[in-house]
């Protein structure tokens, strides 16, 4: 049962301090008493998000990847599949909009499986292919160039709970960031959630917010043709896992529909405003009228109200934004070098 005081605090404390812990650069609130945060992301409460913004880089972790870190030891034991082709990551790829084998040098990746006492997990790794940021309508941005990229899949079950991660980078650049990309990336994916919960006006900022509204409308044919090697997992995922990601991302639909809805009628300066339809997606985004505007201390309260935890996690080379409710949690990941959302893991 997910506790629900204490994420609750942590999402208050951090929202109302984001700008005082940035300011003052991506130190430790070692004033706070605060320990570092578990790697691994918890399938219920979420990971105290003060304390993985407080470090210069967080190793936070959804649960196959755990088991991957880990893979040296014995139980943990990660065995390569020289027989199984990476080709079946290609739909996980194209559900968060990114093409798949283009280019003389695309690769579909190594495959590997792991059978952890707790249940199964596979993986893709290398996966190389050709493709273009996705770009938003009407915004001119420098990333609109055909590139190579490097991506890791991986999917595990256990105990009757579903994982997923699907993680994309750059080939290179990494190294050409400014020391202070964090600072820069965090802001940036503070920005794109004010947006994304509509207490901002900021057109620029609309990324996260159509890339959301993508992957949680209803597309059951973007996975139908899901299918694992792995025999277990195949069945884990043909009995219980696909109605499982369904009800998880419609759950995360509901609840980010709900804040739009909530924050229109908490901050608009004229009275509540008609958020208009749905129909199956996000609400359309509605200018607010407010002077000044929202801040992290409403997006607080929207969130808390809603019992849903936002987290800003910064890492070695991206960004995470995890949202934690009582049904799982789901991530999207800020690239810098590819300055788009591109990547994601879900989790019951």
């Amino acid at each position: 049962m997910k506790q629900h005081s204490a994420p609750r605090r942590a999402t208050l404390f951090f929202l109302a301090g984001c700008a005082g812990v940035l300011t003052a650069g991506m130190a430790l609130v070692a004033a706070a008493g605060l320990s570092a945060p578990g790697s691994q992301v918890s399938t219920r409460p979420a990971l105290p998000v003060y304390s993985a913004l407080g470090a210069e880089s967080a190793n936070v972790l959804f649960w196959p990847e755990q088991i991957w870190e880990e893979r040296d030891k014995a139980e943990n034991g990660v065995f390569f599949w020289e027989e199984a082709s990476g080709e079946f990551a290609a739909p996980w790829l194209a559900f968060f909009d990114w093409g798949w084998g283009l280019g003389d040098a695309a690769a579909p990746g190594d495959v590997y499986i792991a059978s952890p006492p707790e249940g199964n997990c596979l993986y893709v790794r290398n996966i190389r292919f050709l493709d273009t940021p996705p770009q938003i309508a009407g915004l001119a941005t420098p990333n609109a160039t055909q590139q190579y990229m490097t991506a890791d899949f991986a999917a595990g079950s256990r105990n009757g709970g579903l994982a997923v991660s699907c993680l994309v980078w750059a080939d290179d650049g990494y190294q050409y960031l400014p020391d202070d990309w964090q600072e820069t990336a965090v802001q940036r994916c503070r920005e794109e959630l004010l947006y994304l919960f509509n207490l901002s006006n900021d057109d620029q900022r609309l990324q996260l917010y159509q890339r959301l509204n993508s992957v949680l409308t209803p597309r059951p044919w973007a996975l139908e043709n899901v299918s694992f090697p792995f025999e277990p997992l195949e069945i884990d995922w043909q009995e219980l896992g696909c109605y499982q990601l369904d009800d998880m991302l419609a759950q995360l639909q509901g609840l980010v529909c709900s804040a739009q809805y909530n924050s229109l009628a908490l901050y608009s300066r004229d009275g509540w405003q008609d958020p208009g339809e749905s129909w199956g997606k996000l609400y359309n985004h509605q200018p607010l009228y407010a002077d000044p505007m929202p801040g992290e201390m409403e997006m607080a309260r929207v969130l808390a109200d809603l019992d849903l935890d936002v987290q800003i996690v910064p890492l070695e080379k991206q960004v995470m934004i995890l949202f934690s409710w009582y049904g799982g949690n789901f991530a999207v990941y800020y690239d810098p070098v590819l300055d788009c959302f591109s990547g994601y893991a879900l989790q019951q």
